[in-house]
């Protein structure tokens, strides 16, 4: 049987058989990226992982580049999907309005220990959110900034439903991302052992609960004085 995709093998067409692959390299780039490192990591070391030759890879990506904007989207395609599960339930209470002032605090707490609890439960995940895309090219720092931008609009979302923000508004929920996202950093590297501030052993500092239950107060002030 012949399709305009090509011959079908095990009920897939070469389209599909395509995806599959470019799957399977995600998974594979996921795995090694977010344990080793982007740059101590080799397209012909992520087609071993992934059990394909060379020649696949590049059928689905340019360079370990393309690869690495990829397996970052699916990192916050994954955490998005449950930041925005979290929320759900409140979202389709509040209506166009946005979120009640009394429901601000159960918000934040659960939309964030969504995020970080994703984070917190894929460690790989977290390596290649928080410090693998990181500088690495002029195009990867564009996808991870638009990211940040897309939470700061998600974080409007919920304060203000379909209220139009002021420029206030958007930069304080980019200002709550960056502020959030910096304790995550500090906690990965931390706990990883790499690049860790020197007051990361004091105390247990960045510890994840502690880092939600501040995160969850900024939040909270500012739902308060900017975004309600």
């Amino acid at each position: 049987m012949t399709t305009t995709g090509g011959r079908r093998y095990g009920g897939a067409d070469a389209a599909q058989r395509q995806e599959r692959r470019r799957t399977d390299l995600i998974v594979a780039g996921l795995d090694l990226f977010g344990s080793e490192g982007f740059a101590n990591v080799s397209v012909k070391r992520i087609c071993d992982r992934a059990g394909l030759t060379q020649r696949y890879f590049y059928e689905s990506f340019d360079d370990r580049f393309a690869l690495l904007a990829a397996v970052y989207e699916d990192c916050v395609v994954v955490a998005r999907t449950a930041t925005v599960a979290a929320g759900g339930p409140f979202v389709a209470d509040a209506g166009a309005a946005g979120i009640a002032a009394g429901d601000a605090p159960a918000v934040a707490r659960a939309t964030l220990g969504a995020f970080i609890g994703t984070l917190a439960d894929q460690p790989r995940r977290a390596r290649v959110m928080l410090v693998e895309v990181v500088g690495v090219s002029p195009d990867l720092e564009r996808q991870r900034l638009t990211a940040i931008h897309g939470w700061a609009d998600l974080i409007l979302t919920l304060a203000l439903g379909e209220r139009r923000p002021d420029r206030r508004q958007r930069l304080a929920a980019i200002g709550l991302v960056g502020a959030v996202t910096q304790l995550l950093v500090d906690w990965y590297t931390g706990t990883a052992g790499e690049f860790a501030p020197g007051d990361v052993t004091d105390g247990d500092l960045f510890d994840l609960d502690t880092i939600l239950e501040v995160s969850v107060e900024l939040f909270v002030a500012a739902y308060q004085r900017l975004l309600g």
